[in-house]
């Protein structure tokens, strides 16, 4: 499916997120900023210098021209102006979107509104690019993996299944005692702490990239962690940098 990408015209900040407001609770748009600046337009036949907006979000080939109708219908400007742009994204954005978009078949209502806002805490310049968890919706046995990672090797080692193979640097662990084993170990060896910062499907495997810092040599690390899943338990893990 061909996603553009869109720009909507809006006088002022609060006009531009009433029609960004009004597509997602159609479901036409995925979401996106309203930026406003210093502008210049030849209008009449003479230059008019004001401060002016653009909605940038995305759509679906098929809902363009639903998007216009509708951005048009709640626009308060004598010409609302819309532009779509074709373009290239990555494997994430792109599944995003399917998903996204895919919602809006099924659905019988409109969203909802999530009741949080962003929260400003001081932390470490380093640690800035690790902060966005909120989105990572894990699957259920994933997020039991990284919650046991900081107790013990016997929470860790249930995680999986009973035949369940885990490899990592260079070995392989066969069935859970081996798994308990291989935690118990690692653990004696180092302190860390492992934080997820991003999840993705690849080859049928959660894929979770995570943020290890401890006394390891080479710390911090991303680590890639490799999930196969079998119901609520882990059937495989490989773990990669």
């Amino acid at each position: 499916m061909q996603y553009y990408q869109v720009l909507i015209s809006a006088e002022i900040r609060p006009q531009g997120l009433n029609i960004l407001e009004h597509l997602l609770s159609k479901r036409l748009a995925f979401g996106g900023p309203v930026f406003s600046g210093p502008a210049k337009f030849l209008w009449k036949g003479e230059i008019v210098e004001q401060d002016y907006c653009f909605v940038v979000t995305y759509t679906r080939e098929d809902l363009k021209q639903q998007l216009i109708e509708e951005a048009e219908k709640v626009s308060v400007e004598q010409v609302c102006m819309i532009s779509f742009i074709r373009f290239e994204a990555n494997q994430a954005l792109v599944r995003l979107l399917d998903e996204t978009f895919a919602e809006r078949e099924t659905a019988s209502s409109p969203p909802k509104h999530t009741e949080a806002m962003a929260a400003l805490t001081f932390v470490p310049s380093s640690e800035i690019a690790f902060r966005t968890k909120k989105s990572l919706d894990l699957p259920i046995p994933v997020t039991a993996y990284f919650s046991a990672d900081k107790s013990d090797a016997q929470a860790i080692s249930e995680c999986f299944t009973e035949n369940a193979v885990v490899k990592d640097e260079g070995h392989t662990y066969n069935g859970r005692a081996e798994i308990k084993q291989w935690k118990t170990s690692s653990s004696k060896k180092y302190q860390y702490t492992s934080e997820p910062f991003a999840c993705e499907q690849e080859g049928g495997k959660t894929v979770v990239t995570s943020r290890l810092v401890g006394n390891f040599p080479g710390s911090p690390v991303n680590l890639r962690f490799f999930f196969g899943l079998e119901g609520n338990k882990i059937a495989s893990l490989e773990i990669n940098t």
